[in-house]
């Protein structure tokens, strides 16, 4: 194997690095007022345009990751993210010939769906009643933030497909 062709490995491999990150920052408290799941941006993206960058088993592990750094009951984050993904994989056909603004709306229902799926999850998991105020405020975040995360993931996918 050539340098360039470990390289172009180690490239393909970023994303994923991303969005560990990603699940890091989503769980500084002095940067947010509230866990925001940054991570919804990305899975989004790459189920739809790039689903090789970002397979099933990457985001199962991204999923339990991230329930280790929430304290979340085990296989809830994961749940959700997998069930993310393929249900955007399914329909992948039909996201990617919607323009920007239809995308960014269907962003916008899938994610609210996620995380009142994951509050439900949540509740059951733990056995406790909790509320869902706090489901706004990272609703909100999430979606004003979704321009600037589909620019992001659209830039490091042009930049990883230079080299393929």
């Amino acid at each position: 194997m050539t340098f360039s062709g470990t390289f172009l490995h180690l490239k393909k491999g970023i994303p994923f690095l991303i969005c560990l990150f990603l699940i890091l920052l989503a769980q500084t408290p002095s940067f947010f007022v509230t866990s925001v799941p940054f991570l919804f941006i990305p899975i989004f993206y790459f189920a739809i345009f790039r689903p090789g960058l970002l397979n099933d088993y990457a985001v199962f592990a991204l999923g339990l990751f991230a329930d280790l750094i929430g304290r979340t009951p085990i296989g809830i984050w994961s749940f959700v993210f997998v069930l993310l993904f393929f249900v955007i994989r399914l329909n992948r056909l039909f996201f990617s010939g919607l323009t920007f603004d239809k995308l960014w709306l269907s962003f916008a229902f899938i994610s609210a769906i996620a995380l009142m799926l994951r509050l439900f999850l949540f509740c059951i998991g733990t056995g406790t009643l909790v509320s869902g105020d706090f489901l706004v405020i990272q609703y909100i975040i999430l979606n004003l933030l979704y321009p600037l995360g589909i620019f992001l993931c659209g830039r490091l996918d042009n930049w990883i497909e230079v080299d393929s």
